[in-house]
């Protein structure tokens, strides 16, 4: 029996954990009926058994949670890289590690093992850093952490994935562009991801869904509903996404906000300062495994980015839940993939 290896850095905590990481990894495990599946995880907390068992059901998929340092460049990295090499060496039969990120990739590439590897590379860290950190005060602390970050995804794109026994996929055309202009990637090595990309649901299911979910909110059936699925962090423009539904509503008063959040009180102490009636909007938090019921009770996802290199070569989860319930997506030009939407 072969292992199919998942290595994370940034934890099984991110929302996307289930459809990015188990998801995928349990088609390959389908499609290689022989093989077991084993996800070691870098995590600064520890993590229950409890909640081991209900963030991994699937029997064949083992999870490996080991302790991460505090980010302190590369010394963290060697760090973790140590941490790593012992479990590696117990699964010396396997068939593909795959690599969330360029800090995944830097732990196992300096390990040198001759095990196919595919790098996903899911976003820009230096980038993303600099991006977040823009208004901070501290500004030398952050110029410092930020050129770290670009050192090791220089390394991970610019020489390790020169490696025989290295691809590396990215999320958008747009991102394998810029690795290979940025960080003189091989271009013949870089493909673009396609396998977690979810399958369309059929018109009827979406019909039986639309139906059930609209009378659970009591959403009226003519409602033009516009539905937004995240979080309330800036860049993904919360207050321009209510500024926006706000002129639609002024428009049409049969529009209707549905809004799928975990951070439910931002949601509505933004919606509280533009008076809404109650009935113009619901919002809620819903598991990852109903949220296409949810998505489905819509006609249109909305989908705002600030204009920034970060956005522009991203592929947004939600735009491929949105696109597989069929919704028009409501976006303002600022991610290369949506552009021609």
């Amino acid at each position: 029996m072969k292992s199919r290896i998942v290595v994370l850095y940034d934890g099984v905590h991110n929302p996307v954990f289930q459809s990015q990481v188990i998801e995928p990894l349990i088609k390959q495990l389908d499609q290689n009926p022989n093989d077991r599946g084993i996800i070691i995880s870098f995590e600064r907390t520890t993590i229950s058994q409890k909640e081991q068992q209900a963030l991994v059901v699937d029997p064949r998929i083992r999870l490996i949670t080991v302790p991460k340092l505090p980010f302190l460049g590369t010394l963290s990295l060697h760090y973790a890289t140590r941490q790593l090499s012992p479990i590696m060496q117990q699964h010396i039969h396997t068939a593909m590690i795959t690599c969330r990120g360029p800090m995944a990739a830097w732990v196992v590439g300096h390990l040198n093992l001759p095990i196919p590897c595919i790098v996903q590379a899911r976003g820009l860290a230096a980038q993303e850093y600099r991006y977040a950190h823009s208004s901070k005060i501290i500004g030398w602390l952050h110029r410092i952490r930020a050129w770290q970050y670009e050192q090791i995804e220089q390394w991970v794109y610019g020489a390790y994935a020169h490696n025989k026994n290295v691809m590396v996929q990215t999320v958008s055309k747009a991102l394998r562009s810029y690795l290979i202009e940025t960080f003189n990637a091989p271009a013949d090595k870089i493909m673009v991801a396609d396998h977690d990309v979810p399958s369309a649901i059929s018109p009827a299911q979406r019909s039986t869904w639309r139906t059930e979910i609209r009378e659970l909110l009591k959403i009226p059936h003519h409602a033009y509903v516009y539905v937004y699925n995240g979080s309330a962090k800036p860049w993904q423009c919360p207050q321009e996404t209510v500024q926006f539904f706000v002129r639609e509503y002024q428009k049409n008063p049969d529009a209707f906000l549905l809004v799928l959040t975990q951070d439910t009180g931002t949601f509505k102490t933004l919606i509280k300062r533009y008076a809404l009636p109650p009935n113009a909007f619901h919002i809620t938090r819903v598991a990852h495994t109903k949220i296409y019921r949810y998505l489905a009770a819509a006609d249109a996802g909305m989908l705002l980015r600030k204009p920034h290199i970060i956005n522009w070569v991203s592929r947004p989860t939600k735009a491929l839940e949105y696109h597989a319930v069929g919704l028009k997506i409501i976006h303002n030009n600022t991610i290369s993939m949506l552009k021609n939407i």
